[in-house]
């Protein structure tokens, strides 16, 4: 069994010190201390090797300088993109980043909070949409306004439950974009492959690709809603789907609700012999790095995904630094069309509407 660490009474007894001299320069405190004690207790901690505790520093400071990352799933490759954004800030600024994964079961990111209260983080940056189970959010609410009573920081990167600042992608009018480029491209039957129903990102997704259908008038085909649930699998399962409807009823374009469904979507249209997009077109959303790699390449919601970890971190630090910060603050999103859409055979296309990106319209989510 290895040596204990040496504690700072060991240091001070080295030194020949009080326990308080010696914690006052090995904590960098402004306490006047004269150039021979700062001396005899450097060259004590040096020869016992001493590591500052600085979890027990934290506790009496109420700064553990620790932030907290909640995602889905830090396998998922958004998640991943996010949290190097964060750490790529909250590093440079002396933060340690903890990240937790909910897999988007609300007992699990209860769970997290108490535990993370218990550590005494000093802030905590929802990656992931709220969760809108029943009952849910009021529990969460409560558990983070415990956070915030202690002078703790939350934010979200997203659309969410709570009422906290916030900085997030439009979700809502990058969906929309995206489905008006697939009707300027000439699909009118679009397939959309959903999120999980309890996901509050999902359901504002959906409600983009459903805006753009009605103000084309077009009607909402509850055939067409294929049930995902952001990940690979579902994508594959939604075209199984697609296998069993009559020829005349299928879509000629398919909407996944992220990046890593609609890479699912291309696998199984491949797997059951169809062509994109000289047979069917799929898009996704999020922009993951996997996108442009895929083949065919895939059109996409762009996001801005490592640049927003970044933002909502400065954010949360301005926000412990008692700064004035804005409670919402929307990015815009861009349409990156690559090569697996494609205008449908016949179809007549703007000219406006053929240039390789698209900005999103501008929306406040308090407006939808």
């Amino acid at each position: 069994m290895g040596r204990q660490l040496a504690s700072i009474a060991e240091v001070a007894k080295r030194a020949g010190v009080s326990i308080a001299s010696a914690s006052r320069v090995l904590s960098n405190s402004t306490y006047p201390v004269s150039a021979e004690t700062r001396e005899k207790v450097l060259r004590a901690a040096r020869e016992l090797n001493y590591v500052p505790n600085s979890l027990a520093r934290g506790l009496r400071m109420q700064r553990s300088h620790l932030i907290a990352v909640l995602v889905g799933d830090n396998a998922d490759p958004y998640f991943a993109e996010i949290v190097r954004g964060v750490e790529d800030v909250a590093n440079e600024a002396g933060y340690l980043t903890i990240v937790c994964n909910s897999d988007r079961n609300p007992s699990k990111e209860l769970h997290h909070l108490r535990v993370l209260q218990d550590y005494r983080v000093d802030g905590v940056i929802f990656a992931g949409g709220g969760l809108n189970e029943s009952g849910h959010p009021g529990q969460l609410e409560q558990a983070v306004q415990s956070m915030v009573n202690r002078g703790a920081a939350v934010i979200t990167l997203t659309q969410h439950t709570l009422n906290v600042p916030s900085i997030q992608p439009d979700n809502f009018g990058g969906a929309r974009q995206m489905a008006a480029r697939l009707i300027a491209l000439g699909h009118r039957r679009i397939a959309f492959v959903t999120g999980p129903a309890n996901v509050v990102t999902a359901n504002i997704r959906l409600q983009g690709y459903m805006a753009a259908l009605a103000e084309a008038g077009l009607p909402i085909d509850p055939g067409l809603l294929l049930a995902g649930n952001f990940d690979r699998e579902s994508g594959e399962q939604a075209v199984s789907a697609l296998v069993h409807m009559a020829p005349e009823q299928r879509p000629t374009a398919i909407f996944a609700a992220n990046d890593e469904t609609a890479i699912g979507v291309l696998s199984g249209l491949r797997r059951h012999g169809w062509q994109v997009p000289a047979d069917i077109s799929v898009c996704g959303f999020g922009d993951i790095p996997m996108a442009s790699v895929v083949v065919p390449t895939l059109t996409t919601v762009h996001m801005g995904l490592r640049d927003l970890g970044r933002a909502g971190t400065r954010k949360l630090l301005a926000y412990l630094r008692h700064e004035q910060v804005s409670p919402l603050e929307m990015q815009p999103t861009t349409v990156i069309e690559r090569e697996s859409t494609a205008p449908l055979p016949g179809a007549q296309i703007s000219g406006d509407m053929q240039g390789a990106t698209v900005s999103t319209t501008h929306f406040s989510f308090q407006d939808r």
